[in-house]
């Protein structure tokens, strides 16, 4: 296992290996599960990764009796005989569904440290404390999904107790729990009655022991909350340790700031809080307390007021409905909205109101019945959970928006695209005021959550949201709904939207288990789950008759959208059944679907958008279909189906939802980033495997990745590489990753690649890198050697790290690459010559204001941002410049470490021989162009003698290049060629075409050559600079001028990349080792093994020795 994996719990269990059982230990790690057996001698080993898990259930068939299956995409292993086998399957279950989220959201997991300083009793003691921070996040889960609590509240301990009831005059037993922010109830009686009660509005904490009138109570508890007009008491008796208790609510209350209200002055919700309060804890004894002063305070009702008064004023802290009340009066429709408003002002009285209401059985019932329209927005909140967020973060809506507008980009562009499509029959978006709102709201959520950013389908959902919520609580709402109640649902991949799509195929195979042989066969269940739960029937539905099933989804949760599609497929069953395609069978649906209606609907003839004309004329021949009695047949029929449940499945049909999709993405990957690379099809997907592999399992470069929001991890773009992954595959697989310099080369080669300074590397480059690295290419290798170490130099320090800034970055570049950058001309490059006409102006101030040539080569021409900007191919196609001595010196030492533990003397003669061979060549180039310079300067100032002083230039010219050959270590060929460019270039013009360097003179250079050649160039620099200081006049042309300006000091050392090829070319031991092939997928199986990874491509093995 590698070091830093951590395990959490083991289990004695039997293992089927080729039928039979294997006794031994199963240890489930974080990101491992494991299984060892030694019996008889023979040794059985498994290794399977979370991630690589795709199915995990319990069985109890005959060849394998009362198991649970682990099934990978190639293997299936049993596992029985288990002590504890449903605290077994729970911890998998959760492992696997944490390795499943990992691959969504590409999120590390992080033990939670706050256990350790937790106060605790009556805890049983856990095999490890990682075990306990699971059971915890277990609970926390429970906890936050059935009170609909922020993500961040964790669950701080519970506690069996009693709470008073005042409707009903009695106890009810249930259980207390207690977080940082939140008390909650919750009966054992399921739905019979729960409380939530946020401690921002707790005024006091009091320990009672008798009650007038009544009996004594034991381990009493009141507590009494605050609200803008009233107040709500709450009494808990039988509270198991109640001084514990009172010490954590102390504690808590004491970490509790109250915030400032955030909700608007015209609307007054039971959980607003006081402007300021004070939280208490007394230990006094209430001795006379009534149970007749327990009951719900009277609370008045404002939210029932007009909004038009505040029109003016607040256009945007109100409902879009207010905005047009006018459009939508009718005497019938308004009787019953006032008998609806009377219900619930009953209901309030008796039950409290606010986030601290009494939550029974009576609440559904009205939800049930339908809401009121003007109080829908109020319920929506309280039962979503989103008016928590909204009271404990005021004015981030308001920061959300302004970021959110200004940030731009592809999300906002989306969103343009679709506001005129949200809801354009409602008169609200018909105008700009609509349309605006919702562009607020959706580029807000955009900014909050840039995973997500923005999905289809969101815009009709907070349309719908706007229409009933002003523009704040229409943002929490839709946060509540992205994050908490349909997760995952609205990104890039809709990957929640596919896991309950298996979900309820799952739950129409066990109640119509008919029906689901004939939609498998038509293949339609894909087709309506998701544009039914991605909108919540609001794009199939009328607008009205939707929003009953929104009204439903924010009090119950999810299970409702189920129950809906399973009570609309049941009333169609026998129709369906009887279609003889798919088509057919669409068509059923979208006419039941524009039946569905409300008594009283304003926007009745609105029809689902698909096929409109059919849906016409089939609502005159059918019966309109209420929405009220299609969600009675659904808590009738299928009420049973309970939220824990859903969440059960969910986490089953993810496991196989994130492997498709990742074996989707790998398959993208292997098919888009093949042809620009050399690898074949196996070295890619090894090379995919183990990039994905490192990811998972996090450290520094899952950091910078999340920094740099380097792209989805279910798409293309999140196969990418930080330093440290880059690092440990270039050392382990490369053909350069050895010697003393190879982390300098892997430094330089990593920025080289890095060509946004994002420090991460795309897999697209990476696998062109490795391509030319381990193919059988010569020349090619050669050349992206000599180009990394003339544009990013290996430092001669021991280790550098990648650059941390573009600044830095722009720094380094151009010291390095300074000697080549008068070298090109990306304008116009004359590739025959290799020779770059530099356009400079005349003018001093365009020159200063411009874009110098520096800035442009390190902005272009230092990266493969410029060499690669269209194809990576071009890379062999750019005409490179020359090399100073000082650059081929560092080159060399890189060379000369490739083989520090060679043996072999034959390998380093061949390396003086070449190294000797070009410091002469270059040596010999630079008394040539020494000489020719000489000769251009005497030339300009006296043009009459040019023609005798040329012919003794060039018997110089030649007397250097014999005396080179008469040494025997330049070759016949490349002096001719010099004396040939000699000769065909003794003027200035020409002889400007031998490349030169514009850099520092390399301070190595005297260690190689005569010291008078020093003394030369410095008299020679001195005539250079005289020549410089020449009136125009005496210079004959402008032409001249730019020459002086662009060309560079000519007497420099230097080397051309076709000296170098040429050169190592003739040693046959260097062209070994440079052709050498390297087979990509058997080093990075075998850098997998070391790093405790499976052989095979799942990442499974069961193995038993022979």
């Amino acid at each position: 296992m590698p070091e830093g994996e951590k395990l959490v719990n083991y289990y004695s269990c039997s293992y089927w290996h080729n039928r039979l059982p294997r006794q031994g230990w199963l240890y489930l790690s974080v990101n491992y599960l494991c299984f060892y057996s030694f019996l008889l001698g023979k040794e059985t080993r498994v290794i399977v990764r979370w991630r690589d898990v795709t199915l995990l259930d319990c069985t109890n068939a005959l060849i394998f009796p009362d198991s649970i299956r682990v099934s990978t995409r190639d293997h299936e292993h049993y596992f029985s005989m288990l002590l504890r086998k449903k605290e077994t399957y729970e911890l998998m279950e959760q492992l696997a569904n944490m390795a499943m989220k990992q691959l969504i959201n590409d999120e590390e997991f992080s033990e939670d440290k706050d256990l350790l300083t937790k106060v605790s009793k009556k805890v049983p003691k856990k095999p490890s404390f990682l075990k306990r921070d699971l059971d915890a996040r277990a609970h926390s889960d429970m906890y936050r999904s059935k009170f609909r609590l922020p993500l961040r509240e964790k669950l701080d301990g519970s506690t069996s107790c009693s709470l008073w009831a005042p409707y009903k005059k009695a106890y009810v037993s249930g259980t207390l729990y207690i977080s940082l922010n939140y008390i909650c109830f919750d009966s054992k009686i399921a739905n019979l009655v729960s409380v939530v009660c946020p401690l921002r509005t707790v005024q006091s904490v009091e320990r009672v022991d008798s009650v007038k009138g009544n009996l004594i109570v034991k381990n009493a508890l009141f507590i009494c909350t605050s609200h803008v007009n009233s107040s709500n008491t709450f009494l808990f008796i039988d509270v198991g340790d109640r001084d514990f208790v009172i010490n954590k609510l102390s504690e808590m209350l004491g970490k509790s700031i109250p915030t400032k209200n955030a909700l608007p002055d015209n609307m007054v919700l039971g959980s607003a809080r006081l402007g300021s309060r004070s939280n208490s804890v007394t230990d006094d004894k209430c001795d006379d307390m009534s149970l007749s002063s327990l009951s719900v305070g009277s609370i008045s009702d404002n939210n029932g007021s007009s909004f038009s008064e505040t029109l003016e004023a607040e256009t945007t802290t109100v409902p879009l409905r207010s905005l047009y009340i006018g459009f939508e009066d009718d005497m019938d429709e308004g009787d019953c909205e006032k008998r609806k408003e009377a219900l619930w002002d009953r209901h309030w009285s008796e039950y409290g109101r606010g986030v601290t209401m009494y939550r029974t059985v009576e609440t559904l019932r009205l939800v049930l019945e339908g809401l009121p329209d003007t109080v829908r927005r109020e319920v929506w909140l309280i039962f979503s959970g989103a008016i928590n967020e909204q009271a404990t973060n005021p004015g981030y809506y308001e920061q959300a928006v302004i970021a959110g507008l200004k940030r731009g980009g592809p999300a906002n562009d989306e969103i343009e695209r679709d506001l005129h499509r949200s809801l354009p029959e409602h008169p609200a978006f018909q105008s700009e005021r609509g349309i605006s709102a919702l562009r607020r709201v959706l580029c807000a959520y955009a900014w909050r959550n840039p995973a997500i950013g923005y999905c289809q389908a969101m815009n009709i959902v907070a349309s719908v949201l706007l229409v009933y919520c002003n523009e704040e609580e229409s943002f929490w709402l839709l946060a509540a709904l992205s994050e908490r109640l349909l997760p995952d649902y609205y990104n890039t991949r809709v990957v929640g939207a596919l896991v309950d799509q298996g979900v309820l195929e799952d739950l129409i195979l066990d109640h119509m288990p008919g029906l689901h042989t004939k939609l498998s066969d038509l293949g339609i269940i894909s087709l309506i789950s998701l544009s039914w739960f991605l909108t919540l029937f609001l794009s199939v539905m009328p607008f009205e008759a939707a929003v009953h099933v929104v009204d439903c989804f924010f009090y119950d949760g999810a299970r409702v959208v189920f129950m809906v599609a399973l009570a609309i497929l049941d009333v169609n069953k026998e129709a369906l059944e009887n279609c003889d395609d798919e088509g057919e069978a669409m068509m059923v649906l979208a006419d039941y679907l524009g039946c569905i209606n409300t008594p009283k609907c304003r926007y009745g003839k609105r029809k689902s958008s698909v096929c409109e004309d059919k849906q016409a004329e089939s609502s005159e021949l059918r019966t309109m279909v209420n929405i009220i009695d299609i969600i009675e047949a659904a808590y009738r029929g299928f009420g049973f189906i309970t939220n824990v449940a859903i969440e059960r499945l969910r986490v089953k049909h993810r496991l196989r939802v994130v492997q498709t999709l990742e074996d989707t993405v790998m398959r993208n990957t292997l098919r888009t980033v093949g042809p620009d690379c050399i690898l074949s099809e196996e070295d890619l997907k090894e090379l995919v495997i183990y990039v994905r592999g490192e990811q998972i399992l996090g450290g520094e470069d899952k950091e910078v990745r999340q920094r740099n929001n380097s792209g989805n991890p279910l798409t293309q773009e999140g196969y990418a590489l930080g330093y440290e992954t880059f690092r440990q595959l270039f050392l382990a697989v490369s053909p350069w990753g050895q010697g003393d310099r190879s982390e300098s080369l892997v430094t330089s080669i990593f920025n080289m690649l890095d060509v946004d300074g994002t420090h991460v590397l795309s897999f697209r480059s990476v696998a062109w890198l490795y391509g030319v690295l381990c193919s059988g290419d010569f020349a090619r290798k050669l050349r992206l050697f000599y180009y990394l170490h003339l544009a990013f130099p290996p430092s001669l320090e021991d280790v550098d790290k990648p650059l941390k800034n573009e600044e830095n970055a722009a720094e380094v570049e151009e010291e390095a690459a300074v000697e080549a950058e008068e070298y090109f001309d990306y304008l116009d490059e004359d590739y025959g010559k290799g020779k770059v006409d530099l356009d400079i102006s005349d003018d001093q101030d365009a020159e200063t204001s411009g874009t110098s040539p520096k800035k442009e080569y390190c902005d272009d021409f230092t990266g493969l941002a410029t060499i690669h900007s269209r194809d990576y191919r071009l890379f062999e196609q750019r005409f490179l410049p020359t090399m100073t001595q000082e650059q081929f010196i560092n080159m060399w030492r890189t060379v000369y470490s490739f083989f520090a533990m060679e043996t072999n003397q034959e390998i380093f003669t061949s390396l003086s021989r070449v190294g000797t061979l070009l410091l002469q060549i270059g040596e010999v180039g630079r008394r040539v162009k020494e000489i020719a310079s000489r000769s251009n300067s005497e030339s300009a100032r006296l043009p009459g003698e040019q023609s005798s002083e040329n012919v003794f230039q060039l018997e110089e010219m030649r007397g250097a290049l014999e005396e080179c050959l008469g040494s025997g270590n330049c070759t016949t060929e490349e002096s001719e060629q010099a004396l040939q460019s000699t000769e065909e270039s003794p003027d200035s013009e020409n002889t400007s075409a031998v490349p030169c360097d514009t850099g520092k003179n390399g301070k190595m250079l005297h260690n190689v050559i005569k010291n008078d050649t020093g003394e030369e160039k410095d008299k020679n620099t001195e005539e250079c600079e005289q020549n410089a200081s020449v009136d125009e006049s005496d210079c004959g042309s402008s032409e001249h001028r730019h020459a002086s300006m662009s060309q560079p000091s000519s007497q420099e050392w230097s080397i051309s990349f076709e000296q170098f090829l040429a050169n190592v070319a003739n040693e046959e031991k260097l062209v070994d080792f440079f052709e050498r092939p390297v087979k990509l997928a058997q080093e990075v199986q075998k850098l997998r093994k070391r790093h405790a990874v499976c052989t095979s491509v799942s990442g499974s093995v069961a193995s038993t020795p022979s």
